[in-house]
């Protein structure tokens, strides 16, 4: 049994029907606040209308409502953003610690990650796994970068098992809104009210968000995009798991007008304004019906790029590229329960790219990339380009 807090929103309940396309005797639990979401989210997917799912109506606020709704599960997934803000300051972890039941969740904010790997003591001693971070970015992304670096350590001559890593670089695209919800929505205007903390040459670096522009190519069926920086957890786990010395997470949309407003929203709104999540909700819902609009036309196309570098070592890249977020976003979280019902993770509290967070990460990856139109894993920077040019003698650009 799987419960699903938030399981109504879109993200939960994308997640919650592609785990049952992957595991098809899984029993689910959409929790949620009202039961309207409920027939809101089976109407979006219709294979949730079945005598295997449920709803149970939850508060996060209330550790005892918490309690109840998961206890006896064999995993409790929370989507219950935003997460930014301190979110339900670790409520359903908490909660599952407190009833022993295994833990993941698809938090995006980096203040929220740290305060759940704090708990990771907790978790052992209770024998409860935990996994933060694992969706799609960061989660999948994360993975993307672990098995590149363990594969060319292990690749390479002797002592490289131990290379240390001088550079992951994540970089994300998404048409449009991916076609979100007002949570994930008001998360994006969140985003924009915190500084950006990542690594530089070993430096830590601290600036502002939507900044540092650079077009980065996402290879074929997306190609060239802008993208920014943004203050990601993916950045924090990246140094703190492989101690790299340049860490840095990009985001770009289009079209490149949201971009730009992104970018004059956190150069001339006060931080304070934009991370009040009573305003950036507000805004969110006012915002909403514009942003629909320009989704019906642009699409929601997703893609990521991940770059690692070991030293002394050569340049490894990967491509995923998926042509809609809301169908990528399901499919990453449930390979993430999938790898968890199966006993993969130790108990703790665990970034995705730790070794105590999946043990069988090609596994997860490929059932994670089941919709890609390309994906491409550790290859020479020229290969994933979307037109590489063929100089001769073997160079590309």
């Amino acid at each position: 049994k799987v419960v699903f807090v938030g399981g109504t929103g879109r993200v939960g309940s994308s997640a919650a029907a592609a785990l049952l396309r992957q595991e098809p005797g899984v029993a689910l639990v959409l929790a949620g606040r009202t039961e309207s979401s409920f027939t809101a989210a089976v109407e979006r997917h219709p294979t949730l209308r079945s005598s295997s799912c449920a709803f149970a109506a939850c508060d996060c606020s209330d550790p005892a409502s918490l309690e109840a709704v998961i206890a006896g599960a064999d995993l409790v997934v929370h989507s219950a953003g935003p997460f930014q803000g301190g979110g339900d300051q670790c409520a359903v972890l908490d909660a599952a610690i407190a009833t022993g039941v295994p833990y993941l969740d698809v938090c995006d904010d980096a203040e929220y990650a740290k305060a759940c790997r704090s708990k990771s003591d907790a978790a052992k001693s209770k024998g409860v796994p935990c996994v933060t971070t694992g969706g799609i970015y960061p989660g999948v992304s994360n993975l993307m970068a672990a098995e590149m670096i363990a594969q060319n350590r292990a690749s390479g001559s002797e002592g490289a098992e131990v290379a240390e890593v001088e550079y992951v670089l994540y970089n994300y695209f998404c048409a449009g809104s991916g076609g979100v919800g007002d949570t994930i929505l008001a998360t994006s205007y969140m985003l924009c009210g915190e500084d950006v903390v990542c690594w530089d040459k070993g430096e830590r670096v601290v600036t502002r968000p939507a900044t540092q522009r650079k077009v980065v190519d996402f290879g074929k069926k997306c190609g060239k995009r802008e993208v920014f920086l943004y203050n990601l957890p993916e950045c924090a786990s990246a140094r703190e798991t492989w101690n790299a010395e340049t860490v840095k997470a990009r985001f770009g949309t289009s079209p490149g007008l949201w971009n730009g407003a992104m970018a004059l929203m956190a150069n001339l709104v006060p931080k304070e304004t934009l991370l009040n999540k009573d305003v950036a909700k507000a805004l969110a819902t006012f915002t909403a019906p514009i942003v629909r609009a320009v989704d019906a036309v642009v699409g929601e196309r997703t893609a990521m790029r991940i770059d690692v570098k070991l030293k002394g070592g050569a340049l490894a890249g990967a491509i995923y590229n998926h042509p809609r977020l809301s169908e990528a976003v399901g499919d990453a979280t449930a390979a993430f329960c999938a790898a968890m019902l199966r006993g993969e993770t130790d108990p703790g509290v665990w970034y995705p790219e730790e070794a105590g967070a999946v043990k069988d990460r090609a596994r997860l990856l490929e059932a994670a990339a089941v919709g890609c139109d390309n994906y491409e894993m550790n290859k020479a920077a020229w290969m994933l380009e979307s037109k590489p040019i063929n100089l001769g003698f073997g160079i590309y650009i």
